[in-house]
């Protein structure tokens, strides 16, 4: 049985405290601990990634009976400086340190995004170079760093591939975000088939979805409705037991930004996110 866990961005807006009891309400085993170092005063300021923070942190997950399933970092190492490049490695390290410190196998990252005045492959090089200084670190802890398709970038199947294939290190490996890559613009056929290959490189998932009337068409970025989970074009429950066939040994992950996630009332939201916790458990 997989723990079902989700992202609490939906809640970053109320105290740390406050959203891991909304978390428990919705009925997840756990969910992803976002470092303030890149979220800039989420959770009101009142989560901290020093050692008394960290630790603070873990009692209250644990007192609410919620698993730290990842720490997520936030970064982007496509910068216009080397001093600004160089902190956003050390911010994907201070990850790294803080899983290992919580016992948590896997720091959720990021590649980077287009930049003004710098080509498809200076940013693809960026973000490479990052990875190779960073990789090492999370090797020496045990730890994953999970690359998600996100973004501009590595929501290219190709250029994620390259990115793995070019870093070279065990630590690397991927976050499947199962609505970005539909988001990009790819056939919901061609989805189903990235979703297998990624799967033997796959340490952590995000469950989205989303829809449109043009499924077998390749479309502009962002030419798609977030949905609910159950709702949507992509059959998850059985991208969940595919990955199950594979061999995945993380957890099924929620990052569920269906329409209206941030502007309905939060009653609404969790009402949806309680069904769509269900729908994932019924995979199982």
């Amino acid at each position: 049985m997989y723990l079902i866990s989700s992202t609490a961005l939906v809640f970053s807006k109320l105290t740390f405290e406050e959203s891991l009891k909304r978390l428990k309400e919705i009925g997840l085993d756990g969910f992803e601990l976002y470092n303030p170092f890149f979220y800039k005063g989420i959770f009101q300021g009142t989560l901290s990634f020093d050692p008394d923070g960290l630790k603070r942190a873990e009692e209250l997950a644990d007192s609410y009976g919620l698993k730290i399933t990842s720490v997520n970092a936030g970064n982007n190492f496509v910068q216009k400086s080397r001093d600004l490049f160089e902190s956003q490695v050390e911010g994907v390290k201070m990850c790294v340190d803080a899983a290992a410190r919580l016992g948590t196998p896997v720091v959720r990252v990021f590649g980077g995004e287009p930049s003004e005045g710098k080509t498809e492959e200076e940013c693809v090089r960026a973000i490479i170079e990052g990875f190779k200084l960073a990789a090492p670190h999370a090797e020496d802890r045990g730890v994953a760093l999970a690359l998600e398709n996100h973004g501009r970038i590595t929501n290219n199947v190709d250029i994620l591939l390259r990115i793995l294939d070019e870093v070279n290190s065990e630590a690397l490996k991927v976050n499947i975000d199962t609505g970005n890559f539909y988001w990009y613009g790819y056939r919901l056929s061609e989805v189903e088939e990235i979703f297998e290959r990624l799967a033997p490189l796959t340490v952590h998932t995000h469950m989205k979805n989303g829809t449109t009337e043009r499924k077998e068409e390749r479309r502009g970025i962002g030419e798609i409705r977030f949905t609910p989970l159950a709702e949507g074009d992509i059959d998850l429950l059985k991208v969940v037991r595919m990955l199950k066939e594979k061999g995945y040994k993380g957890v099924i992950s929620m990052e569920d930004e269906f329409e209206g996630w941030t502007t309905l009332p939060q009653e609404k939201v969790i009402e949806i996110l309680k069904r769509d916790v269900d729908y994932l458990r019924s995979a199982f």
